[in-house]
């Protein structure tokens, strides 16, 4: 069976993409995880941020938690989600192995109710596992506990990934035991483990990409400039926007966090799908759906569209999917599409933003679109920087892992230097691009541009240092200390703080040495044990306050205010 080396051939080729200083087992950890969740979209950051891999994972190389199919992030507001709320845990183990072994099966058993259990004691588990693993299910304990008014139904998913040919009976015989250990842990559990061999891996990663779909059509598709209006058969359009049963989150990547079953306007929908013989048809109650596409082509009533983005009709769109996926059933009605083919990339964002205003949509996915964001990506294009402002945009077309920075990385980056507020970087990553004041302050549309080159090669700096010193620095350190290293570089580079706007847009960020890094770090080090090493102490804005006080830099005259934003 050749499925394990092509899957090894795969890795070869799709490694650099991940970032320099992987193993090939680093690399197939990551892969496994973009496969497995292929159909929540996630970009390369949200699978970096899951992999927990490394001395005392408990045999976890990655988690993932999701709610009604959002990712969850430490700073995620539980209040955005009402009943029915449908909690999803991905636990991955994933090893570049040739079979399954029981040890496995044995220390996830261990692990999971241990650490899932809500009784659990931080401190305990602190002593057992790993700071990433520790955090990831905090995180899931957290959530189950605000959502609890909710009566969240909660689905365990365990996978187990290697490179076997065929099964293991005495691994397969231990599944059920394990399904039955976690689904003790709280009730209204499930869960599910699977073994994944070569040939499933395989299977799933081949699997036709959704970047180009077909959508079928009634009668004639009107055609205007860049754009098609069409009614294509509500069942039609929900095979569309659906793959085995599931609907196709990266279709909806400005706005999937939104959907609420309980809002009035969803209620509507439903019972208008749900009312048989109604004389109206659906499209003459309901706005419709609008959509971008790279391109659109119509030929024998089917509309072929490719990396189609639904950027308004989410609630109509999960309406219809919902009503379907339930059994329903009708071959007539229809639903209002316009497709529009704009290759321009500020007027694709001028629509984004229109169709989106009339509701919240995600933080960064609104702020992605404005003209100053542009601006930043254009600038640091020139100087072989590529500003992912949307997902995954220059990983796909094949840039340097290590040269791509996101939306959400270089916020943080800019909370951490520019703010001094690199507690806020670590523990609230959500919630800096949420708070207007806050984003205002990092991206003022007169920001010296300069300042972003400086945060995210700052950035690419510090992650280097760490993936190539994983080994000698505990994943305490690394989990915590990233954004607080890069204030601290900052300094030192300045030789003082605070930093001023101009003197940030002017530091050299290639004069680091790894010997600077190495005392720097060991500085943070030092006060970051002394004060408790944790989680807690590295988002607590009291540690940045000990850091300012016991700075190896001098304090400027100007002040100790942090640096502003404008110039």
């Amino acid at each position: 069976m050749p499925e394990a080396g092509l899957i090894k051939t795969i890795l070869a080729k799709e490694a650099p993409t991940y970032g320099a200083g992987l193993s090939e087992g680093d690399a197939f950890e990551r892969f496994t995880a973009k496969t497995i969740l292929k159909r929540f979209g996630l970009n390369f950051d949200q699978i970096e941020d899951g992999i927990v891999d490394g001395q005392d994972d408990g045999g976890i190389d990655s988690v993932y938690l999701f709610v009604n199919r959002a990712l969850i992030a430490t700073d995620t507001d539980m209040g955005l989600f009402k009943e029915p709320v449908v909690i999803d845990l991905y636990v991955i183990q994933s090893k570049l192995e040739p079979g399954f072994k029981e040890a496995a099966m044995t220390k996830l058993a261990t692990a999971l109710p241990s650490l899932m259990t809500l009784k659990a004691k931080p401190l305990d588990l602190a002593k057992v596992y790993n700071d990433k693993v520790c955090e990831k299910f905090e995180t899931y304990r957290k959530a189950v506990e605000d959502l609890a008014g909710e009566f969240p139904k909660i689905n365990v998913h365990v996978i187990y990934v290697t490179l076997a040919k065929h099964g293991n009976d005495k691994v397969t015989a231990l599944r059920p035991t394990l399904e039955a250990t976690v689904a003790k842990v709280h009730p209204n559990l499930e869960c599910k483990v699977e073994l994944w061999d070569a040939a499933r891996l395989y299977a799933e990663a081949r699997k036709q990409s959704r970047n180009i779909k077909q959508l079928r059509f009634e009668k004639t598709a009107v055609s205007h400039g860049k754009g098609y209006v069409f009614l294509a058969k509500i069942k039609d359009y929900y095979d569309f926007i659906s793959d085995e049963g599931e609907i196709i989150d990266t279709f909806f990547e400005f706005n999937v966090r939104d959907y609420n079953k309980t809002a009035s306007v969803n209620k509507e929908i439903g019972k208008t799908l749900a009312t048989e013989g109604d004389p109206a048809d659906f499209w003459w109650l309901n706005n419709g759906v609008t959509m971008l596409a790279e391109d659109a082509n119509a030929q024998d009533n089917v509309m072929t569209i490719r990396n189609p983005l639904i950027v308004n009709g989410l609630q109509t769109s999960h309406e219809v999917f919902n009503f379907f996926s339930k059994g329903g059933k009708d071959d007539n009605r229809a639903v209002l599409v316009r497709v529009l083919q704009l290759e321009d990339t500020e007027l694709r964002d001028r629509v984004i933003k229109a169709t989106n205003s009339q509701t919240a949509i995600k933080a960064a996915s609104l702020h992605a679109t404005e003209p100053f964001q542009r601006k930043i990506e254009d600038f640091l294009e020139q100087l072989n920087i590529f500003y992912d402002r949307r997902r995954d945009y220059w990983r796909n077309k094949g840039r340097a892992a290590d040269r791509i920075i996101g939306l959400e990385r270089l916020a943080q980056s800019v909370a951490a230097i520019l703010l001094e507020r690199p507690h806020d970087a670590r523990g609230r990553p959500t919630t800096i691009l949420r708070v207007e004041q806050t984003y205002d302050e990092m991206f003022s549309s007169d920001t010296d541009l300069n300042i972003y080159k400086v945060c995210a090669e700052l950035y690419f700096r510090v992650d280097g240092y760490f993936r190539s010193e994983r080994k000698a620095i505990s994943t305490i350190h690394r989990n915590n200390l990233r954004y607080h290293l890069m204030m601290s570089l900052a300094w030192r580079l300045n030789g003082s703080r605070p930093i001023h706007a101009a003197a940030l847009a002017k530091l050299k960020v290639g004069t680091l040495t790894d010997a600077n890094m190495k005392e720097e770090l060991a500085h943070l080090i030092k006060l970051f044990d002394q004060a408790g090493a944790s989680d807690k102490t590295a988002k607590d804005a009291a540690f940045t306050a000990t850091l300012i006080k016991k700075a190896k830099v001098k304090t400027s005259i100007l002040g100790k205010e942090p640096a502003k934003a404008k110039t």
